[in-house]
């Protein structure tokens, strides 16, 4: 899956960008918004959080699929 559709999965860049500063990350929302762009991955500093939201929310994104997507 690419990260452009997890962050969708997640409910889009604005739900992803509040739930992460809801456990603490500072993350603007046209900064997740760029994530979604063509050619763009999610920085690697953000998988754990990212994967950690995931989880909260019964979703299927994992650090390794995270990682697996930015090594392809």
């Amino acid at each position: 899956m690419e990260h452009s559709t997890m962050i969708k999965t997640l409910g889009g860049a604005k739900s992803l960008a509040d739930a992460l500063r809801a456990k603490g990350i500072p993350v603007a929302d046209v900064t997740v918004r760029s994530w979604t762009l063509s050619g763009r991955r999610i920085p690697a500093k953000y998988w754990f959080h990212i994967a950690a939201v995931a989880e909260d929310r019964g979703e299927q994104i994992s650090f390794e699929a995270l990682a697996q997507d930015a090594a392809a």
